[in-house]
C-alpha cells in the first residue's frame, strides 16, 4: 500500500512540477510583451479566462463564508483534503525494508538487512585468493524463512575461473554450513577491483 501511495505521490509531484515549469514559461514568453493587447499579462489572462475564475472562485468563497455552501462542494472538498493527505503519506513514509529471516523457532528470530548481509557476505568472499572484487545480490524469500545469495567473484584474467569459485565456495563455507536456510550461488567474473551489495 506505502509503495503504491508512494509511486503516485511521485507521479503526481512530476505532473504538478511539468505543469509548473510550463506555466511559468508561457508567462515569461507573454511578459515579453506590453499593454492590453494579445501579447501580454493581459492578454495571457484573458486567454486563460482569469476573470471569469476569479468571480467564481469569489462566490464560491463568500458562501464558504456565509455557511450557505452545497453538500457537492463540501464532499469535493474533503475528497480531496484526503486524498492530499494520502498522497503526503506515501511522499513522507518509508516502505518498510524487507528482512532476511534466517532462523525462526523457540528460541526467537534471528533476521539480517540484506545490504548488512550483502555485504559481510562480499568481505568474505574478497578474503579467497584471486579474487579483485565482488557483487553480491541478497534475495529474501516473500513469506518464512530463508532465502538466496548471488555472489559475483571478480578475478583477473591470467586466474583460473574455476578455481577461483571453489576458492569462494570455500570461504563461504562457514555461512553455508551454519545457516542452512540460505542458498548461496556463486559465479565468476573477470574484471578489476570493487564490490557491491544489492
Amino acid at each position: 500500500m506505502i509503495v503504491l501511495l508512494r509511486a503516485l505521490a511521485h507521479l503526481v509531484a512530476f505532473v504538478l512540477l511539468s505543469a509548473l515549469a510550463a506555466a511559468g514559461l508561457t508567462v515569461a514568453v507573454f511578459s515579453l510583451g506590453s499593454g492590453e493587447g494579445g501579447f501580454s499579462i493581459a492578454g495571457l489572462a484573458r486567454l486563460a479566462h482569469l476573470p471569469e475564475l476569479e468571480r467564481l472562485v469569489g462566490a464560491f468563497l463568500a458562501a464558504l463564508e456565509g455557511g450557505s455552501v452545497r453538500s457537492p462542494a463540501l464532499i469535493g472538498g474533503t475528497i480531496a483534503v484526503l486524498a492530499s493527505l494520502l498522497l503526503l503519506l506515501g511522499a513522507l513514509r518509508r516502505p518498510a525494508e524487507r528482512l532476511m529471516v534466517l532462523d525462526d523457532g523457540t528460541s526467537g528470530r534471528l533476521a539480517a538487512r540484506p545490504r548488512a548481509l550483502g555485504q559481510a557476505v562480499g568481505a568474505l568472499a574478497e578474503t579467497a585468493r584471486r579474487v579483485t572484487g565482488s557483487t553480491v545480490r541478497v534475495k529474501p524469500k516473500r513469506r518464512g524463512v530463508g532465502g538466496r545469495i548471488e555472489v559475483t567473484a571478480l578475478h583477473p584474467p591470467t586466474a583460473e575461473p574455476g578455481d577461483v569459485e571453489k576458492r569462494v565456495g570455500e570461504a563461504l563455507g562457514s555461512i553455508v554450513a551454519g545457516i542452512r536456510t540460505l542458498k548461496v550461488r556463486t559465479r565468476t567474473q573477470t574484471g578489476g577491483r570493487g564490490a557491491r551489495a544489492e
